[in-house]
Order: structure tokens, then C-alpha cells, then sequence
């Protein structure tokens, strides 16, 4: 699997995320620091990126976004370019979410990331 076919597949179980557990509507950082840490993993650079006034956390890769969801490039508020996985982990945390996405999640979208990496990291190609 190229990295190009990765983050396609990425985007499409985040959409299927979010159907099933709105996972941005309350859940954005805690997908972009699942995210994040398997791309540290596999030492995929990558930044992240909150739109708005913390509306919204994805992770951008290259030139693609992984979860932006229907954010545009124009909302963005900031490039967290200093900030690791840990850091986002730590943010998510401590802070406030919606409470549409319930953390009881947390486990099935953290497992459902690191399954798209394991097919990657198996099948590079």
C-alpha cells in the first residue's frame, strides 16, 4: 500500500467514524492524536491543525489533511507545529469537548487507526 493509498483510507474510516460515533463532534483531537501517534510510528512527518477557535483538530500530511471533515483551508487558526502526538494526547484531556462523542469510543478508534498502519506497514509499497 502506497502512503497515498494510506491517508485515502484513512479519510474513509474517519467518515465512517463519525457515522457511527461522531467522532467530530467531540472527538477531533482525540482521532488527530491516534493519528498522530502512528504516524510517529512509522516516521511519517506531519503537523497539526486547529481551525477556528478550537473547533476543530486534524493532522495534515504533505500536502493532504487526514479528518478535516468540512473544515477549509481558510479556517485554519493555527499550524501546532511544535506539537507531538503527547501533546495533543495531554490537550484532549485536559480540556472540554462536545459531548455528542462519548470517550466509552475511545478504544474501537484507536484500534480501528492502528489496523489501517498495520495493512500499511505490512504491504508498503
Amino acid at each position: 500500500m502506497s502512503r497515498k493509498e494510506l491517508f485515502k483510507q484513512l479519510n474513509a474510516l474517519c467518515e465512517e467514524l463519525n457515522e457511527k460515533y461522531y467522532i467530530n463532534c467531540g472527538g477531533c483531537c482525540y482521532v488527530a492524536y491516534c493519528l498522530a501517534e502512528q504516524l510517529e510510528i512509522y516516521n511519517i512527518p506531519f503537523t497539526i491543525i486547529r481551525y477556528g477557535r478550537n473547533r476543530h483538530y486534524s493532522i495534515k500530511v504533505s500536502d493532504r489533511y487526514l479528518n478535516r471533515d468540512y473544515y477549509r483551508k481558510e479556517e485554519i487558526r493555527d499550524y501546532l507545529t511544535t506539537w507531538n502526538s503527547k501533546d495533543l494526547f495531554e490537550y484532549y484531556h485536559n480540556n472540554y469537548w462536545n459531548d455528542t462523542y462519548e470517550p466509552k469510543y475511545n478504544g474501537c478508534v484507536k484500534k480501528a487507526i492502528k489496523a489501517v498502519f498495520n495493512k500499511y506497514g505490512n504491504n508498503r509499497t
